[in-house]
């Protein structure tokens, strides 16, 4: 196979550098022209790099999101606490006036 038939496939979450080029004729790749194996398969690898960086990054939100609703929770039990106990002082001073009147 001559350098320019290399086919490149489409980066793949985990790929390695050291995975066989995918059979021609598969409908995701496209030729390559004008590069020679080894920096094909550099490009594969640092593709590979920066697709598990990503899928990496997308635990950091869910964290991040995760954190922003437990936060939001602890505020509306806060609120619903506060109000109960307004509500408890409210009830202890309408007694109170009922007693004086």
């Amino acid at each position: 196979m001559n350098d320019a038939t290399i086919l490149l496939a489409a980066p793949t979450p985990g790929a390695g550098a050291n995975e066989a080029a995918p059979a021609a004729g598969a409908g995701d790749y496209e030729k390559v022209e004008g590069r020679d194996r080894e920096t094909i398969e550099c490009q594969r690898a640092c593709e590979a790099v920066a697709a598990d960086k990503t899928a990496s990054d997308y635990s950091h939100i869910v964290w991040a999101y995760g954190v922003i609703w437990a936060l939001f929770c602890a505020y509306g039990i806060f609120l619903w606490r506060r109000s109960q106990r307004l509500a408890d002082d409210i009830s202890a001073l309408n007694r109170k006036l009922e007693r004086v009147r």
